[in-house]
């Protein structure tokens, strides 16, 4: 009877364990607990005591944004991906709500970080880009399968299609990054 307890409890135990582990994905596992070394309730005075000598601006839709110049390594890319700049902005709580690493804008570092973040992430599921173009100004992928947390690789391109800006942003308020973002499938046609 003890022996049959003992069982029961182990196996439930691990029932419990995986499915906690099934709820979890990529971008939860990477960034759930924070980014670039801050966690996701750092506020205002956390940010720039941990990423000294930026500035505080807003971003286009008034939220307030700190910057700070910043080589570091991102996503365990080789040397030539660093960041060169790390923005934090401030979400709806007044905590950390999401933050963008700028990086030197070339087409081998767009493909770097995109081809990474597919490695890491799987299949982006939504996208965001100028419409009625035939050569985007500005493109957006997303992974939002994780929501609240959300994975964004965003580029501005000259006329010519080349990347001006390169950027990678993570969120923990997923409503940050997907207004105006479809759906998008992976899948071939057919399936």
């Amino acid at each position: 009877m003890h022996r049959l307890m003992l069982t029961a409890t182990l196996l439930g135990g691990l029932m419990i364990s995986t499915a906690g582990t099934a709820a979890a994905g990529p971008v939860r596992d990477q960034f759930g607990g924070g980014v670039f070394g801050l966690p996701w309730s750092a506020g205002k005075s956390a940010i720039q005591a941990k990423y000294p000598g930026g500035t505080w601006d807003k971003d286009d839709k008034g939220r307030d944004r700190y910057c700070a110049a910043s080589r570091q390594s991102l996503l365990k890319l080789p040397p030539q991906h660093q960041t060169k700049e790390l923005c934090f902005l401030m979400g709806t709580d007044g905590t950390l709500g999401a933050a963008t690493a700028k990086l030197d804008a070339s087409l081998p570092t767009l493909l770097a970080v995109v081809n990474r973040s597919r490695t890491m992430f799987g299949d982006f599921d939504m996208r965001r880009r100028e419409e009625g173009t035939i050569i985007s100004k500005w493109s957006a992928q997303l992974w939002t399968r994780d929501a609240p947390y959300v994975v964004q690789v965003w580029s501005q391109n000259d006329d010519d299609g080349r990347p001006v800006e390169v950027a990678f942003s993570v969120a923990d308020e997923a409503n940050l990054y997907t207004e105006g973002a479809a759906k998008v499938s992976n899948r071939p046609t057919g399936q």
